[in-house]
């Protein structure tokens, strides 16, 4: 008989069914992005947690993409329609806007991106690369509310000193926007890029 229980690890729920399989397996599941760690029942806590820490990326990931696909659903291709025409005038206006959010943001985060690069992106709305402290940004951002695409730039600029999203990541970003959680979803209420 399977045993079944809830943890929560780096800020990610997470359902542990313990069963007579050999391996542990790592699964994020629809329609909610839940995280599923199936184990033998020998596995101790200690080592499904590494499990998580060490795939929180992709954990990440996964959720994002299974989210977007879920807010797919509910606002098909609002974004869709890409022209070398609208593709630069949203490289304009993101190269007019996101100057002025990053003066005022990097001097309240206290770090400065090495670089921010504009491009289409299929599952993110940013990225960013704490080792060389580049900064990616969804073009489709120029075409949401200032205060969303600020809420990606700051998501991004705390991932400078946090790496996932785990409790000191959402820590620090509450404490820079304590709504963002708010604004996280009506980001993704935008749909398709």
């Amino acid at each position: 008989m399977p045993q079944v229980y809830e943890l929560e690890i780096d800020g990610f729920q997470v359902t542990v069914i313990l069963k007579s399989v050999k391996n542990m397996y790592l699964r994020v599941k629809p329609p909610q992005a839940h995280v599923e760690v199936t184990a033998p029942y020998y596995v101790h806590q200690k080592d499904i947690e590494k499990l998580i820490r060490e795939r929180s990326d992709w954990i990440d990931t996964a959720r994002d993409r299974i989210l977007l696909t879920q807010s797919q659903h509910t606002n098909p291709n609002l974004l869709s329609g890409w022209t070398p025409a609208k593709e630069e005038e949203a490289r304009q206006i993101l190269e007019s806007t996101v100057p002025r959010l990053l003066s005022q943001w990097s001097t309240v985060i206290g770090r400065q991106p090495t670089r921010i690069t504009y491009r289409r992106m299929k599952t993110r709305w940013g990225s960013c690369t704490p080792s060389t402290g580049r900064i990616r940004l969804n073009l489709a951002l120029a075409f949401v509310p200032e205060d969303l695409l600020e809420y990606v730039l700051v998501h991004e600029l705390t991932h400078l000193y946090e790496r996932g999203h785990g409790e000191g990541f959402r820590n620090r970003i509450s404490g820079y926007l304590p709504d963002w959680r708010q604004k996280r979803r009506a980001l993704n209420s935008y749909g398709s890029y």
